[in-house]
């Protein structure tokens, strides 16, 4: 998904959401990848 997306969704604000996805990322749930449009969120399994 969209990394834009999915925070807009999510509906935190934006130092809640840096803390949100940091701790996910560093946990290893997700990961986040640039392509050449976007940044996208990738769920690991």
């Amino acid at each position: 998904m969209i990394l834009n997306n999915l925070k807009t969704q999510s509906g935190l604000s934006n130092k809640k959401w840096d803390k949100t996805i940091k701790g996910l990322t560093k946990l290893g749930i997700a990961k986040v990848t640039k392509t050449d449009d976007a940044l996208v969120v990738e769920l690991q399994e």
